[in-house]
């Protein structure tokens, strides 16, 4: 039954054989236990679900070849070898194969995921140095307007840098892992004017990926109960940037790299990858104040991460 869990995981199974495991698994604890352990081991292939397209006239191509096979003439036939494999070598062999298959697979999906944290880092270091040299300009500040203007939401962050030449290109604020990755070709952020001058809609729809695939601090609440925008402290434990958070998630994972963590740009302006949504150093929800609300902080220390269309003072009506 053990060996047949992989299978369960991958749907690789008949319908009458996994209705057997699931039968199993309802009686057998233990194996529950393993089911969970096989799962969160394949976890890193969450992100190399997508299909992939042939290559155009493969079709055409593969009936041509078949075609002219048909009019190849055959090789005389090889005398069968004086030995033969027996079952036992082949059991063996598919075994070996089996083995190194096991082994090489999950290794080369872990490789090709670590290389997407990799871009999504490298993109997050750039934007990084875009809003150091805003904060040079703007002592202590980082990038926010009124705090009680209707477009102040999390992904104005990326509006102002490019507006201020700081960016370079707008593709750095599109993480390689993440879904708006695929129609980067059609993705646009627009300046602050296009969306002030925006039907209520229209603006709405540019403020839900004006901050590409990454989310932006939403500030904190002053002692005055009056707004801060996010400051830039130089602190190595408090995040400003990280891969956008998921609505869809129960702990707001972000689904930039199939819901297994993120990475965070912290006020010092180092990266790291998080597997949680805490950071190591101080502990702090990343996506949530200590309200649990995807709104502002409670205090300077109280640091939260929006998705671009987030609002320092929670969802809008």
């Amino acid at each position: 039954m053990r060996e047949d869990l992989i299978g369960y995981l991958l749907h690789a199974l008949e319908p009458a054989e996994r209705a057997q495991v699931e039968t199993e698994l309802g009686r057998d604890p233990e194996l529950k236990r393993e089911l969970e352990l096989l799962e969160r081991s394949l976890l890193p292939l969450a992100g190399d679900r997508e299909g992939y397209a042939p290559p155009m006239g493969l079709a055409s191509r593969c009936c041509e070849h078949v075609a002219t096979q048909g009019k190849v003439r055959r090789a005389p036939p090889v005398a069968p070898p004086t030995s033969r494999w027996r079952m036992s070598d082949l059991a063996v062999a598919a075994g070996v194969f089996l083995a190194a298959t096991l082994l090489f697979w999950p290794a080369m999906n872990q490789s090709r995921y670590a290389a997407r944290v990799r871009g999504c880092q490298n993109n997050m270091r750039q934007i990084g140095m875009a809003l150091q040299s805003y904060s040079d300009a703007h002592p202590g500040k980082l990038p926010a307007i009124h705090s009680r203007h209707q477009l102040n939401r999390s992904g104005l962050y990326a509006v102002i840098l490019l507006q201020n030449n700081l960016l370079g290109e707008q593709r750095l604020i599109i993480c390689p892992a993440s879904k708006l990755a695929e129609e980067v070709e059609n993705f646009n952020v627009p300046t602050l004017a296009e969306l002030e001058a925006a039907a209520p809609t229209e603006q709405l729809r540019m403020m839900k990926t004006m901050g590409g695939s990454y989310g932006f601090s939403l500030g904190y609440r002053q002692e005055d109960g009056e707004h801060s925008p996010p400051l830039a402290l130089g602190r190595s434990t408090h995040v400003i940037l990280a891969d956008a958070p998921s609505r869809d998630h129960e702990d707001r994972m972000s689904g930039n790299h199939g819901a297994c963590g993120q990475n965070l740009l912290f006020e010092d302006f180092h990266v790291e990858y998080v597997t949680g949504c805490r950071t190591r150093a101080c502990r702090d929800h990343i996506f949530e104040n200590r309200n649990g609300e995807q709104a502002a902080g409670l205090d300077r220390d109280d640091v939260v991460i929006g998705p671009s269309d987030a609002s320092p003072f929670g969802p809008t009506p």
